[in-house]
């Protein structure tokens, strides 16, 4: 019975807990992250703010469940990206760049008030960005070694191979940059990397002029 009443009232914290996240979401969307108060979110879910700081521990604590929520959804599907083995590591590769652009820029290209909450994840709390990065990282790897295993890539240093990847996609990673031009224009910009990198650890047999890569 007593776990019951827990699992219970685990339930019902959680339910509010995701509704002072989509309040606070809400608030961040049309007024901006740094005007937004604890006590207009806590008006916005209909209680008082003691209650909402039983669930929160400060306006930076909402804003980082926000970001890692919206974090763990882009690298979901990147994961599934990396595990449809039947594709060639070339195509999951492409993918994963053009599924992680249309993410960031359907995320916050029509929202550039949340921007605001970008520059205060990236200002305090970076662990959480750096968790992100180490997954991505995680799953370059694996995609560039199903790429060896497979006879499709020649890479000589995976690690160093990766980092250039990170480097050379990041601008289609960026919430800060997605007011810099259409989506129509950051896919053709992110297919044109994605060709040169390809040009650059794809097997000569595989990269023969006319290969399509997309």
């Amino acid at each position: 019975m007593l776990s019951m009443a827990t699992n219970s009232n685990k339930k019902i914290s959680d339910n509010i807990q995701q509704q002072i996240l989509d309040a606070a979401s809400e608030r961040f969307t049309q007024y901006g992250y740094n005007k937004t108060t604890m006590a207009e979110i806590a008006k916005d879910c209909g209680m008082s703010a003691a209650n909402l700081y039983r669930h929160f521990e400060n306006k930076l604590d909402i804003g980082a469940n926000l970001a890692c929520d919206c974090l763990t959804n882009k690298t979901t599907v990147a994961q599934a990206i990396v595990q449809q083995k039947q594709k060639p590591a070339s195509k999951r590769l492409q993918d994963i760049v053009l599924s992680n652009l249309n993410y960031t820029y359907g995320q916050w290209s029509d929202n550039p008030r949340m921007n605001e909450l970008v520059t205060a994840i990236c200002g305090a709390r970076m662990d959480i960005v750096d968790d992100y990065k180490g997954i991505e990282h995680d799953l370059l790897v694996e995609l560039l070694e199903d790429g060896i295993a497979n006879d499709e890539f020649a890479v000589d240093d995976v690690e160093d191979t990766v980092h250039a990847i990170t480097a050379a996609t990041s601008m289609f990673n960026s919430p800060l940059l997605m007011s810099i031009y259409s989506l129509e224009e950051f896919t053709s910009k992110a297919n044109s990397v994605v060709k040169l990198l390809l040009n650059g650890i794809l097997k000569k047999q595989n990269s023969k002029p006319g290969r399509k890569t997309s």
